[in-house]
């Protein structure tokens, strides 16, 4: 299956990777990306988890609801068929409920908010997958077409997924 930007999306791109490519600053820099991940794509849930691998987790970075998923907090690294899939630089898309139990410990608190569309990216450094994007929705939100267009936004949040 192929897949063709339209016009407007490649300027949206386009426009992103200008401003993103200016920013010095990690927290601008993820802030600008929820926006323009919220303009593409859509979500109700936005994070941004960082791989630790010293350390065995992931580590949330940004979040967009700071009451469920508050910065700093971690979920193991796991040998599980997600973690296999966006741990190779795949992207993961969930369509449903069903989804959402098959795939995350936390589902029935996701599934409560409605948050069972999911959309995952790997932000991808030197061939090692860094950190991942997570998009949250509705059932049914995301598509396969939109994987590969949010992974090359993705690569852009490199620097902040690399600042210490």
């Amino acid at each position: 299956m192929s897949y063709q930007l339209r016009d407007d999306q490649y300027q949206r791109l386009v426009a992103f990777h200008d401003r993103a490519g200016r920013l010095s600053d990690s927290e601008a820099l993820m802030a600008l990306a929820e926006k323009a991940f919220q303009e593409e794509f859509g979500h109700k849930l936005f994070t941004l988890l960082k791989v630790d691998r010293a350390a065995g987790v992931m580590r949330r970075i940004y979040s967009t609801d700071l009451n469920y998923s508050p910065l700093g907090g971690t979920k193991p690294l796991a040998d599980d068929e997600w973690s296999r899939r966006v741990g190779a630089g795949r992207h993961f898309l969930g369509r449903d409920s069903a989804d959402m139990k098959r795939y995350f410990a936390d589902h029935e608190t996701l599934i409560k908010m409605g948050l069972v569309g999911v959309l995952n990216t790997a932000v991808v450094w030197r061939n090692e997958v860094i950190g991942w994007i997570n998009l949250l929705n509705a059932p049914e939100h995301y598509t396969f077409e939109m994987c590969d267009l949010a992974g090359l936004y993705a690569q852009a949040l490199a620097p902040a997924f690399l600042a210490d």
